[in-house]
């Protein structure tokens, strides 16, 4: 009589049918780019869509020119604690650099509760209360100034896209209307910032390390958990989006900028100026 066949709990136990975990020694190293320097960093049809609604964002607020201020590291006034005086100065300070009118705009501090702070939760909204406009911002990302800048940026690029009626009109889904909203915050000088807010790039770690190829940031220091994610473009297509608006403002080279970007961020724009250089332009 012969061996009776196991069944899939025993063959599971065994080690048998399990998928395999990590790194396959045979398959691509997410280290490595899988092509050429020069390919662009981003999927074909994102490449479009950033180079489309780019190009919209130059209809809708007018030439990417060199001299708008780019926000970097610091921006935030020193001493920032997040109090509603020193929030309502920020939203004015980055309503000047993204030439958002914020006299009518309320601001509104609110704490996430206990229960949301290890996991994925909204950290800002925009919207209207009884005919005005108002911004709700998680003060718990105060904690981190400069990210806490970018999260005013992005309620700030809803103010002028859907506050201005830009978008009305467009038929843009939910998820497209906040991926514009990134892109507007590129366009409109936060980018840099939005960029590092997203990733939630840890400064305090005692160690640091560049992303590569298909590497983030997020990846390479182990943070597998957030407590504040905030972004809807990924840290390739932040990156190419960076490239792209550089030369849109005649910027030659990488720009200075781009030092204070995350690593994989950083990788993507450079591969992105490098693409567009071979391509053209």
């Amino acid at each position: 009589m012969g061996e009776q066949d196991p069944g899939p709990l025993e063959r599971w136990l065994r080690g048998e049918d399990r998928r395999r975990r990590g790194i396959s020694p045979d398959g691509p190293k997410p280290w490595l780019r899988t092509g050429p320097p020069d390919t662009c960093p981003v999927p074909e049809r994102q490449r479009a869509w950033t180079e489309r609604w780019l190009g919209w964002c130059v209809q809708e607020f007018g030439p990417a020119v060199p001299r708008r201020e780019v926000a970097v590291p610091g921006f935030t006034p020193a001493g920032f604690t997040g109090t509603q005086e020193q929030a309502e100065e920020l939203v004015r300070l980055v309503g000047a650099v993204m030439d958002a009118d914020v006299s009518g705009i309320g601001v509104v501090l609110v704490e996430s509760p206990e229960r949301e702070q290890h996991r994925s939760h909204q950290v800002g909204q925009y919207r209207k209360v009884l005919g005005r406009a108002v911004i709700e911002l998680d003060t718990r990302v105060a904690e981190r100034p400069d990210a806490f800048a970018g999260l005013v940026a992005h309620e700030l690029a809803h103010a002028r896209l859907t506050g201005e009626g830009r978008v009305a009109g467009l038929g843009l889904t939910s998820g497209e209307g906040e991926r514009l909203t990134d892109l507007a915050t590129v366009y409109l000088g936060m980018g840099v910032l939005t960029a590092r807010a997203a990733e939630d790039y840890d400064r305090s770690a005692e160690f640091s390390v560049t992303a590569v190829g298909d590497l983030t940031d997020r990846l390479l220091t182990a943070r597998r958990f957030e407590m504040h994610q905030m972004g809807y473009l990924g840290p390739a297509e932040f990156g190419y989006a960076l490239a792209c608006w550089a030369l849109l403002r005649g910027e030659g080279g990488v720009p200075p900028w781009a030092r204070h970007l995350p690593g994989g961020v950083r990788d993507a724009l450079r591969q992105g100026l490098m693409y567009r250089a071979v391509r053209g332009g």
